[in-house]
């Protein structure tokens, strides 16, 4: 198992552990609905065709988590992914626009997104998981169709 690999899967041992303790937790979440608009940096793990000409990169998104009704979120996300290189191969810079929802169950959530993605010129589904509590954020999310997709973990402050 790679450093890569191990890493994904510690910090979805994580999650689900926060899915038990976040919902026992939801009461103690004040001021959730005030917060919509945020700012994340994000590791992305590119595999595929994509891991051919690049090496892990990094990226910055503004997000959107917007409470529709209990327990269901509308989410957005705009951003950029910075992948170097891989030797001699040209840097990629993929920009996003992504809409979608999550189900949101105490401050563990997970959810979907639809987006188009650039330089890959590629619609892509984008499932996430993770935990919020109150303006803090940490998700793993995945560009998971086409031949250029990669993994990020995310780590966003809502204002």
């Amino acid at each position: 198992m790679t450093w890569k690999n191990s890493l994904a899967s510690s910090f979805l041992v994580v999650l689900f552990l926060g899915a038990f303790f976040g919902t026992a937790a939801a009461d103690t979440w004040p001021g959730r609905q005030d917060k919509v608009l945020g700012l994340s940096v994000k590791t992305s793990f590119p595999y595929a065709e994509l891991n051919d000409d690049t090496q892990t990169g990094w990226g910055i998104a503004g997000m959107v988590d917007y409470p529709l009704i209990p327990l269901i979120d509308l989410t957005a996300d705009v951003g950029v992914n910075h992948f170097p290189g891989d030797g001699e191969k040209e840097d990629v810079d993929v920009w996003n626009v992504c809409f979608g929802g999550r189900l949101a169950l105490g401050a563990f959530f997970m959810g979907g997104e639809t987006g188009f993605f650039t330089h890959v010129d590629e619609w892509s589904f984008v499932p996430s998981m993770g935990l919020r509590f109150n303006r803090f954020e940490g998700a793993v999310r995945y560009k998971a169709v086409g031949g250029a997709s990669w993994t990020s973990i995310r780590l966003g402050v809502y204002f």
